[in-house]
């Protein structure tokens, strides 16, 4: 079944742009309070990688807003050049998620719940909500958060010198953040989001050992799996 375009859905992705910071349903978004707790934890990690920079960077200076135009821009190109199909409507839902643009209620809400949402998954919807919702969109703490972004999109790609240094700066500053956050009592649903990248940045490092030793390239299945046998050692 073919769906007109001028559906809810393209309206709803006109919405986004303008109100994508608003979130509801207790998300751990960095916005009122959680917004000091997470400003004041950047002031005080101290991460060592604050002072290199990226070569993945490609945003301008409104970093938040530069990320949320991009990833509009990508889903409506992908989805909304012509008839949508009623079978791409998980795909959309999945990627509005993961983009950050629907918390986990509106995305169960949209069907979501039908289909099981991994941890590369939760992981990219908390970072992308802590990056939308960042009040100073040219902050070094958005900054930082893209580049984390930039590591999780980029877990299949070939390994490289540079792509090695970002993860590991990656998961430096989502650490050295995480104990800022537990020592200022942060609310825990903040606290769980971080742990939750946390563990897939060593998910990916572990498959990206193994590549060294194996050739199997890294690949989101393989992070996952990984990251699943993490978990299940701990049990």
């Amino acid at each position: 079944m073919d769906i007109n375009p001028t559906n809810s859905y393209q309206n709803m992705l006109n919405m986004l742009g303008k109100g994508s910071s608003q979130n509801t349903d207790g998300q751990p978004a960095a916005t009122d309070a959680n917004a000091g707790k997470v400003k004041a934890a950047s002031q005080t990690s101290g991460s060592a990688a604050t002072n290199r920079a990226s070569d993945t960077n490609a945003y301008s200076d409104k970093v938040s807003l530069s990320y949320r135009a991009e990833k509009l821009s990508k889903i409506s190109t992908e989805f909304f050049g012509g008839t949508i199909q009623s079978s791409q409507i998980p795909a959309l839902t999945q990627r509005l998620y993961e983009n950050g643009f629907l918390n986990d209620s509106q995305y169960r809400d949209l069907g979501g719940a039908q289909q099981k949402v991994s941890a590369i998954s939760q992981a990219n919807a908390f970072i992308s909500r802590q990056i939308l919702a960042e009040p100073d969109g040219n902050s070094e703490m958005a900054r930082q958060l893209v580049q984390v972004a930039n590591v999780l999109a980029n877990m299949d790609a070939p390994t490289t010198p540079e792509l090695r240094r970002a993860e590991a700066d990656a998961y430096e500053f989502m650490a050295s953040h995480s104990e800022a956050l537990q020592q200022q009592g942060a609310p825990e649903e903040l606290r769980q989001g971080f742990t939750r990248v946390m563990e897939v940045l060593e998910a990916l490092d572990k498959v990206r050992k193994q590549e060294q030793s194996t050739g199997a390239l890294s690949s989101y299945a393989s992070v996952q799996e990984a990251w699943q046998s993490m978990q299940n050692d701990e049990e």
